[in-house]
């Protein structure tokens, strides 16, 4: 700071306003920054409405101000290890039945004394900037060397603040970019398109109530049972048509029959056909 000393007011008030333009671009980049990162921190939709929300979201967030996106991002995306933060379920009923729906969320989880921690110094970033853009010379009047020199010292500060500020919102978006990066891979994997296909995972104990075939067996019933009771042979048709990867086998059962019985979820019965064949016919429980 010594050879500040040595310059004039003039000369001091010009780097002032070098360096007091330096953090006020500084805040619009992370401005900029944290409207791309919370307009694809919570994204829903079908593989056709994906960008049209997307863009929804950017063009929500475009006009709001520093404040207001901090506001939003330590409201709904940072949360403490205490588990009190909320998360909307989804309504089933509003969800379309011939798509597959996805709905993503990225949160912060801060413990301790970093969730406050956190909280504070993204509360001052704000302080900051309003009182860069609107209080500046009521607290730097910049009339004398003394106040030139107080006024670069704050500012030196800030910039360091704001590097740091950068740097935390760059990370935090590389976390995003590396789940979203393992969520993609997984939706490219055998075990997601055998959920789709099944409702379950090949290994994984099967929540029949949520499997697929159970599905097409109660849809099988709300077309072909006659005073409450299904013929499993024309269900079995009617499931092959719709959806040959529905099977016994791929529900780790030797039978429809069998199927029925692991399941859990109906009666079954058999009733002699004409010569030694016998029919089985089932209901739901």
């Amino acid at each position: 700071m010594s050879d500040d000393w040595d310059k004039t007011t003039e000369e001091l008030r010009t780097q002032v306003f070098e360096t007091l333009g330096r953090c006020v671009l500084n805040l619009q980049k992370y401005e900029l920054g944290m409207k791309g990162f919370l307009s694809v921190l919570e994204m829903e939709g079908t593989p056709e409405t994906w960008q049209t929300n997307l863009h929804k979201r950017q063009s929500h967030y475009s006009s709001k101000t520093l404040g207001q996106l901090i506001g939003d991002f330590t409201g709904s995306h940072i949360s403490s290890e205490s588990g009190n933060e909320s998360e909307s379920d989804i309504d089933d009923s509003l969800l379309p039945t011939d798509a597959v729906h996805f709905k993503t969320r990225y949160s912060i989880v801060a413990g301790g004394d970093d969730y406050q921690t956190l909280l504070d110094d993204l509360t001052y970033l704000v302080e900051t900037r309003n009182e860069l853009v609107h209080h500046f010379l009521q607290r730097f009047p910049l009339d004398d060397q003394d106040s030139c020199l107080q006024a670069i010292d704050h500012l030196e500060t800030v910039e360091k603040m704001l590097k740091s500020h950068m740097e935390r919102l760059q990370s935090w978006d590389q976390a995003r970019v590396r789940g979203m990066s393992a969520l993609k891979d997984f939706l490219h994997s055998p075990q997601f398109t055998a959920w789709i296909k099944f409702g379950f995972i090949p290994g994984e104990d099967i929540d029949w109530p949520s499997a697929g075939v159970v599905e097409e067996l109660k849809r099988a019933e709300s077309t072909l049972s006659k005073d409450g009771w299904t013929d499993l042979t024309l269900a079995i048709e009617a499931i092959k048509n719709r959806n040959p990867d529905l099977t016994p086998k791929a529900h780790g059962c030797v039978s429809w029959r069998n199927l029925l019985h692991t399941s859990g979820l109906f009666d079954i019965r058999r009733e002699r056909g004409q010569g030694a064949t016998s029919i089985t016919f089932f209901r739901s429980r």
